[in-house]
């Protein structure tokens, strides 16, 4: 079972919930959610785990993660052990070490053992080469586990708001190698003010892997508002924020948002403006280059994608969790089906465009061959063969206009279905929420 960035960022909150368990304990992050193994645990200055998904009541080992704690950063001295004060100023200290000394938290040595026996143990549950898939790591945890990730070849990294990031790079502890592979297999979660690494010595900056940045200032892993394995770009926008990744429409769109909240007095930005170009301009210096338009083709293929997801998720979960994955499940099988009739018009159109284009070519070549034998033919000849040579004569527009007719009613058609479908997911919480109510008190 693959696992989303949204199901990683659920699995941060339990990290430390979880660091005690023994190997082979089953836990679900939320009641009804997806259940999940414990293969690795780890309870010292670095708080780790490792764990499978469970699929159909069989754990998917293939599918392991390695969960990296950040910076322990509160302790009771009058609840806490010695043991448990100590391990906390351990991790500060580390943190700092980081930031402005080596250059590579002390979690390293640690963390390598861990990621060292969770794979051996997976070697043991039948895994081929004991491959770990996935890893995310949060703060302080960040550069270390990349650097493992990259020993171990983990396929793909998850971190967020990575504290000393540079001064990693810049003190030698990543080769160019490692650095290419982090371009690809490397995702960090990071927000735009950098509430805590901005304190790490060189701004928060990461100059590995594929930064996201999200508006605002955080250092929380569950701020991000997720969605599958990006942003849920619609809520940023409805918001008026930015986030890596938007098209220039959606950036136009959230920046329609943004004006309309500081003319009514609800947005009080530090250096407000009114001038849209303003933010288009600073959407390019914070969060990147605009992100290519998406074609009706793509929309499909990552709708389609979403909607394994959905149901993968569906079949383990319970309640309220239910009722909102049958919610989403429909508007998303809504947008798909509209868009397949759209593209599938659109194609009609195009082949019938392309075939009377091919038409018209071959007239024109017969039209020029037959004046090249105009010298042996008599002008009534002539006349006669070309008056053949028509697209009137060899393309029946009768069909072509049935044609698109058709092809257009049926987009009409998955269109108003599509509708029908939104309509039943706007009903579908109070209906699913009316039966739990009628359940509950038979």
């Amino acid at each position: 079972m693959a696992l989303t960035h949204q199901d990683i960022q659920k699995l941060h909150k339990v990290v430390r919930e979880w660091k005690d368990l023994e190997s082979g304990s089953i836990r679900s992050v939320e009641k009804g959610g997806t259940k999940y193994e414990i293969i690795n645990s780890e309870n010292s200055a670095t708080e780790a785990i490792a764990v499978a998904p469970i699929v159909n009541n069989k754990t998917d080992y293939s599918r392991t993660i390695v969960l990296t704690a950040g910076t322990q950063n509160k302790f009771n001295p009058l609840k806490d052990s010695f043991g448990e004060i100590g391990t906390t100023v351990e991790s500060v200290s580390g943190a700092a070490d980081a930031a402005y000394g080596s250059g590579l938290s002390p979690q390293y040595v640690k963390m390598d053992e861990f990621f060292a026996e969770t794979q051996r143990r997976l070697k043991e549950k039948g895994v081929e080469g004991g491959q770990i898939w996935y890893s995310s790591a949060h703060s302080q945890g960040g550069v270390p586990n990349v650097k493992l990730s990259v020993k171990y070849r983990v396929k793909e990294i998850v971190n967020f708001y990575d504290w000393g990031a540079k001064k990693a790079v810049d003190s030698g502890h990543f080769s160019k190698s490692e650095l290419k592979y982090l371009e690809k297999h490397a995702i960090i979660y990071s927000d735009s003010g950098k509430e805590i690494t901005g304190w790490d010595g060189n701004g928060g900056a990461i100059p590995y892997g594929q930064v996201r940045v999200f508006e605002g200032k955080s250092h929380n892993v569950q701020t991000p508002d997720l969605k599958g394995n990006n942003f849920d770009f619609d809520k940023y926008i409805k918001r008026g924020e930015f986030v890596s990744g938007m098209t220039e429409k959606q950036v136009r769109k959230a920046i329609e948002v943004k004006l309309k909240a500081i003319k009514s007095g609800k947005n009080k930005e530090f250096l407000s403006s009114l001038n849209p170009n303003f933010y288009l301009l600073l959407y390019k210096k914070i969060y990147g280059d605009f992100a290519p338009e998406p074609s009706k083709k793509d929309l499909i293929s990552i709708n389609r994608g979403y909607i394994d997801e959905l149901h993968a998720s569906l079949r383990t979960s319970s309640g309220d969790k239910t009722i909102s994955l049958r919610e989403e499940l429909v508007r998303t099988s809504a947008q798909t089906a509209q868009l397949q009739a759209e593209v599938y018009e659109q194609e009609i159109k195009d082949k019938l465009a392309s075939a009377k284009s091919k038409v018209e070519a071959h007239i024109s070549e017969l039209r020029n061959a037959a004046y090249t034998l105009a010298h042996n033919l008599s002008s009534g000849e002539v006349e006669d063969l070309l008056s053949e040579l028509s697209l009137s004569t060899a393309w029946n527009g009768g069909t072509e206009a049935s044609t698109l007719a058709s092809a257009s009613a049926y987009t009409t058609k998955m269109t108003e279905i599509a509708g029908n479908l939104n309509k039943a997911a706007d009903n579908i919480v109070a209906i699913d929420q009316k039966g739990a109510q009628i359940f509950t008190k038979k």
